[in-house]
């Protein structure tokens, strides 16, 4: 919202009660239109009439929020910048994947099984990955290489009541890589590309979480390839205005598509794009709303970047944390903040990337160093937190 303000936009906001109670002092928007949920069309639309206001009454309808994609879309209409069709393939793993199929880029293979019933049939086709085919941040999210892996994400949904439909995929080898770009009238105007330390879908195992951005003279051949499965993909999609956050597997000189959202990447992906690239996501996402001018301006730093996420240590109820100022004062801290306060209970503190508890960028003169540098502050952080 900042970024809109700054092009001068006077902004009303959807929102729930306890989203606004966080962060409502810090919005600085013109209204705030309270709902229990931002997904909800008839909610939000009734909201809007409750204060005497039409979608229709604005330049723009837009939203950085992955689960308010289809609504924003679906309200907005002609006002907003990415259609109906376009938000649901970018929301939908199944349809995004099958659409990729059809345009023939190179993804792995997926089925929807109904139920957890309906997953029985699938113990004999291992390895495979398990998700929600509208999930984000790995929530729910498995890999079952083996039997024993796949009866764990069974008892995993049962125990959090989730029953499908699921999205069942292949397992892809290799390295995975966020790619975090801008397109303005279907022209990929940037891209910059990240190294995951480890692949996502391990989190739950209790490996740092993170990835290091990688320079574009070091990697030209990477950057050709990703390039150009990114412009395909952004077409078959229907993305043309906007920025959008993909993630592709690199095994050799192949590249494989993963998945792509309509939004900034989540943690503080757009304070490493910023630091490493000199890109400002946000802005130029802001000014995609209003057609704004191309191009983009990047200004690359010299240095190494690469971010983390910082898990608690256990479970408990946090009693202390590092302050933002705290983290400043680390060597080699680009921006780092915790994302919780004390008070703040923990009870599965791996179930997903966004359950972090903690985010710090870190610059450095080699990838190697930058990669120490992220180890050196997870065990600082987790050393800080106090769990009671």
């Amino acid at each position: 919202m900042s970024a809109l303000r700054e092009l001068g936009a006077r902004v009303w906001c959807v929102a729930t009660p306890d989203i606004y109670a966080r962060f409502g002092d810090q919005a600085e928007v013109e209204s705030a239109v309270l709902v229990s949920d931002c997904t909800d069309v008839e909610e939000i639309l009734c909201a809007l009439q409750r204060e005497g206001l039409s979608p229709s009454d604005f330049d723009a309808v837009c939203s950085q929020q992955e689960f308010s994609l289809v609504a924003t879309a679906l309200l907005g209409a002609e006002l907003s910048p990415i259609k109906p069709l376009t938000a649901a393939l970018l929301r939908d793993k199944y349809l995004q994947k099958s659409r990729i199929a059809e345009a023939d880029i190179p993804v792995a293979g997926c089925r929807i099984h109904p139920d957890l019933a309906a997953l029985d049939s699938v113990s004999d086709q291992l390895p495979v990955v398990v998700k929600p085919i509208l999930g984000a941040s790995c929530a729910n999210t498995y890999v079952a290489r083996d039997t024993q892996e796949f009866g764990h994400a069974i008892a995993e949904f049962r125990t959090s009541g989730f029953n499908g439909p699921f999205l069942v995929e292949e397992f892809v080898t290799g390295a995975e890589h966020h790619v975090d770009g801008i397109v303005r009238d279907g022209e990929l105007l940037f891209l910059g590309i990240s190294r995951y330390l480890q692949n996502v879908i391990e989190l739950r195992s209790g490996v740092l979480s993170g990835s290091i951005a990688l320079r574009p003279v070091l990697y030209p051949s990477l950057y050709e390839k990703v390039s150009s499965l990114a412009r395909a993909s952004l077409a078959a999609l229907g993305h043309r205005d906007g920025v959008f956050h993909m993630e592709v597997f690199v095994h050799g000189d192949e590249v494989t598509f993963s998945e792509c959202a309509g939004r900034v990447g989540g943690g503080p992906i757009d304070q490493l794009v910023s630091a490493h690239f000199g890109v400002d996501l946000h802005l130029e996402w802001a000014k995609t709303m209003f057609g704004g001018p191309g191009p983009v301006t990047a200004a690359p730093s010299g240095e190494v970047h690469g971010y983390a996420l910082l898990m608690a240590a256990g479970t408990g109820t946090v009693r202390a944390i590092p302050s933002r100022a705290e983290f400043l004062a680390q060597d080699g801290v680009v921006s780092g903040r915790p994302m919780v306060g004390v008070g703040y209970r923990v009870d599965a503190p791996t179930a997903a990337s966004d359950v972090h508890i903690g985010e710090v960028v870190v610059r450095g003169a080699t990838e190697d160093d930058v990669v120490k540098r992220l180890h050196e502050i997870n065990e600082w952080f987790r050393a800080q937190v106090v769990l009671g």
